[in-house]
């Protein structure tokens, strides 16, 4: 499928896995005012889950009032891939057990045990997006830095960790900043955040790492991003680039940098990661950095920073974690890899 864009060989597949399985012969949903047969009906975004879990999420959802992605139902959603592939790393002792060993290798860290897996990741107290970075008025899901995954971990010497995720499927990009134009939502303007008078401020990287608190329009609405990160950057990199590297495909990086910079700071956790969990076929997001110089963001985006930042830089792919994962004999896990490899095309 050489040449065809990463996004519409996952529509293929999914099509191609929505008619295998008879789901909802049909009836298709409609997501942003398009009707399309890679959408389920809106009220059956479960049939896009996998059924072990439909239960334990819907619960889950629940009793932590996370705001679902209104794109639930589309069966190319990164958030109910998210779902798929973390949940049961929750709730089952087995692929805790397989978690703790890919991590070990990955993170080089020696981990003895996973305590918590969290979807739309919220911190208690003075660490939660709130207070912390100033984002008033978000919840789990919605209209706050929420990392899509979160993994809690101990290590054999009592160290904890936390490692926070950002996980796409087809997405491009990491989307642009919503104080870069002069337009806002409607969302912000409920909140009473004033639009930008000068968006050009994003282009004059000097200015802005000599005064980020009246260059930058999301210090002025009081977003506290670079107040928190701007003694941890790499200054020489960040004034070399032609533009603020969340402007246009940066955004939730670096919103996720600053919320992990944020946790380290405050000392709760030994070792703080932030990361991307990215299907390894999808070549437009990895390189989607390029404007800024980032031919690809997984080696080049910690270049940002300097050695007074804690917070460790780190992606892995849906491919290499299944496959690691799938090698335990558990009969839950071998049901689990089979959905996985089959709903999203990994073998």
């Amino acid at each position: 499928m050489s040449g065809i864009p990463f996004w519409k060989q996952a529509e293929e597949h999914q099509l191609f896995w929505r008619k295998k399985e008879n789901i909802l012969v049909g009836q298709n949903g409609t997501q942003n005012g398009r009707t399309r047969e890679y959408i389920l009906p809106n009220e059956e975004w479960l049939q896009g889950v996998w059924e072990e879990i439909r239960d334990q999420l819907e619960r889950y959802i629940e009793a932590n009032a996370i705001q679902v992605n209104t794109g639930k139902h589309n069966l190319k959603s990164s958030w109910t891939q998210c779902a798929n592939i973390f949940i049961p790393f929750k709730y089952n002792p087995h692929m805790k057990s397989m978690l703790v060993s890919f991590l070990k290798r990955e993170l080089d860290v020696n981990i003895s045990s996973i305590n918590r897996v969290e979807l739309e990741y919220e911190a208690p107290g003075k660490s939660a997006p709130g207070p912390l970075l100033g984002e008033r008025g978000g919840m789990r899901g919605s209209g706050q830095t929420s990392p899509d995954t979160a993994i809690l971990f101990t290590c054999t010497d009592g160290k904890c960790g936390i490692y926070l995720i950002e996980n796409k499927y087809t997405e491009h990009h990491f989307y642009g900043c919503s104080a870069a134009r002069k337009t806002i939502t409607n969302a912000h303007s409920l909140q009473g955040l004033c639009p930008n008078p000068n968006p050009e401020r994003c282009y004059n990287m000097q200015s802005l790492v000599n005064n980020t608190n009246t260059n930058c329009h999301q210090s002025v609405w009081g977003r506290r991003y670079w107040e928190i990160l701007e003694y941890h950057m790499n200054k020489s990199a960040l004034s070399d680039l032609p533009f603020c590297p969340a402007k246009n495909d940066g955004y939730q990086l670096f919103r996720q940098q600053a919320l992990a910079q944020g946790i380290a700071d405050i000392g709760l956790f030994d070792y703080v990661i932030s990361g991307v969990a990215y299907d390894e076929r999808n070549v437009e997001l990895i390189a989607c950095l390029s404007n800024l110089g980032f031919a690809d963001f997984r080696r080049d985006w910690p270049n940002l920073y300097n050695v007074n930042s804690k917070v460790i830089f780190h992606c892995f792919s849906h491919q290499n974690l299944v496959s690691w994962v799938t090698r335990s004999r558990s009969s839950y896990i071998n049901s689990w890899g089979k959905y996985i490899n089959e709903r999203y095309g990994y073998k």
